[in-house]
């Protein structure tokens, strides 16, 4: 066992020994007969004292999840229970009690659920990055130029032979970087219609200097939920300009993702 994992398994029942000696200190006060920490403070009800029982259940809930925010629960559950029999000149003091350790149980138990569900959306997110990080180097590998362009229209991501083909835009808006334009393009792109209707969708678009390409669009979910459009670009001028004629070559494709 190295030494951090060792203090955090300590920190947990030092944290019940301190709360478990500041509650009864008054008690050990008196039996110590130390006249000179007699304070008024620890002879009240001590339904504020027992809030300091609140730090080892939520790091219980944290560290341990519900199963140990159940049982540090209960553990104070134990300590509490010899004040509220035995000691307390308070009226209803085992209801306080009750009241409390029913509170502070919920509290240590919320905190574990919220850690699980915190640590399982990290791993589904870490999987999901994993994922997309494969799928991006299988693009940039391939021959085909690719395109990331996000929901704003900027392009986050340009493989080697994009750039090669029509420069770096990366941060770009597409509409700029690809068609000179200054908003987004009023024809040829479908972008809002294939994510609103989950369809794959094709289509011939005409670029300003006179390229032809077959669009193939289709919805995609990127890492973040958002449903988006994958789009394939296939570059179809020569064999428009020679209608008729066995092409055995297209020529240059174009594969865009709009995330």
């Amino acid at each position: 066992m190295n030494r951090s994992t060792f203090i955090r398994k300590a920190v947990l029942p030092l944290l019940l020994i301190f709360c478990t000696l500041f509650y009864y200190f008054g008690e050990l006060i008196d039996w110590a007969t130390w006249n000179a920490l007699r304070w008024d403070f620890f002879y009240g009800i001590h339904d504020v004292h027992r809030l300091l029982f609140l730090v080892p259940i939520i790091y219980a809930g944290y560290t341990a999840r519900v199963k140990g925010a159940v049982i540090v629960t209960l553990v104070a559950l134990a300590i509490f229970l010899p004040r509220a029999f035995f000691i307390s000149p308070f009226p209803d003091p085992l209801l306080r009690m009750v009241l409390f350790t029913i509170i502070a149980g919920v509290i240590g138990a919320l905190t574990g659920v919220i850690r699980n569900r915190s640590e399982q959306l990290k791993k589904l997110e870490a999987m999901i990055r994993s994922e997309r990080d494969i799928l991006l180097s299988i693009i940039d590998g391939i021959a085909d130029g690719v395109l990331i362009i996000g929901p704003d229209y900027r392009i986050r991501f340009a493989n080697p032979n994009m750039v090669r083909y029509l420069g770096d835009g990366t941060g770009s808006l597409c509409y700029k970087h690809l068609h000179n334009l200054d908003a987004p393009c009023k024809k040829g792109c479908k972008m809002l219609s294939v994510i609103k209707n989950r369809q794959t969708v094709k289509w011939e678009y005409s670029f300003p200097d006179g390229r032809i390409c077959e669009v193939v669009a289709a919805p995609y979910v990127d890492t973040d939920g958002v449903v988006c459009q994958l789009t394939i670009f296939r570059d179809i001028t020569l064999r428009k300009k020679t209608s008729g004629t066995h092409q055995t070559k297209e020529g240059f494709s174009w594969l865009s993702l709009k995330l």
